[in-house]
């Protein structure tokens, strides 16, 4: 459950960013799970559905904070644990420059993150696309001697004015400071060190997009001879 949790948060944490200045789609908000630094205008929501496991709620308080709520599903006393708060902050904007901080909490299992992302590029009117690179800590508050550094950069194209192709690239975890009186934990995360890739498509809308992909996990994971698998995420804005 633990990694469940983590997991949650680290998605809720890689998603909670709005969407590009000028024209408005559902969705960009993030590419697959990489974060953009754009934000929703004020008082706009989002509710995101990870392929039926983690549900995620968002609200822009301005123009420029966010707040959400995620949690895997379907909902139990179990994946109560999962529940995973978080805020966003976009403090620099720029013609084609953006940028974002955020932190998320697992209050439950005592999971945090805290994280930045950079954005270039420009996805509405006639924009050619984005990039945007994204550094995030990783700790848990139960165990404070330790602490995961996890980076990851996406990108998203344009190809028409509804349809996007897009790629997200998240590299293994770095360990940062441990406990080496810990080795049950240690061989844990081990087993976990992998990063993942992401490519596909997004359908987008004023409120409504949906995005298909596949997905590979890399480093330390092993998918047999599947090559990729499915990926789907489906965004509504209102």
């Amino acid at each position: 459950m633990k990694k469940l949790a983590s997991l949650c948060a680290l998605l809720c944490a890689l998603s909670f960013l709005g969407a590009a200045d000028g024209e408005f789609y559902a969705a960009n908000q993030s590419v697959f799970v990489i974060p953009t630094a754009y934000t929703m205008p004020k008082g706009s929501s989002s509710f995101i559905d990870y392929e039926l496991v983690i549900l995620q709620y968002s609200h822009a308080l301005s123009d420029r904070l966010h707040l959400s709520m995620g949690m895997g599903f379907p909902y139990n006393v179990e994946m109560a644990k999962t529940i995973t708060a978080g805020a966003k902050f976009n403090y620099f904007r720029a013609p084609s420059l953006e940028s974002a901080a955020w932190g998320t909490f697992t209050p439950i299992e005592e999971v945090y993150t805290l994280g930045n992302v950079v954005s270039f590029g420009n996805n509405s009117g006639n924009g050619r696309g984005s990039l945007h690179l994204a550094g995030m800590l990783y700790g848990d508050m139960d165990k404070p001697d330790y602490l995961w550094g996890v980076m990851g950069t996406g990108g998203i194209v344009r190809f028409s004015n509804r349809v996007n192709g897009m790629a997200d690239v998240i590299l293994p975890p770095l360990r940062i400071k441990d406990s080496p009186d810990d080795t049950e934990s240690e061989d844990e995360d081990e087993s976990d060190n992998f990063g993942m890739f992401i490519v596909g498509v997004r359908i987008k809308g004023k409120m409504l997009s949906v995005d298909l992909g596949g997905m590979r996990l890399v480093g330390d994971a092993d998918q047999g001879n599947l090559l990729l698998m499915p990926f789907v995420k489906a965004t509504v804005l209102f």
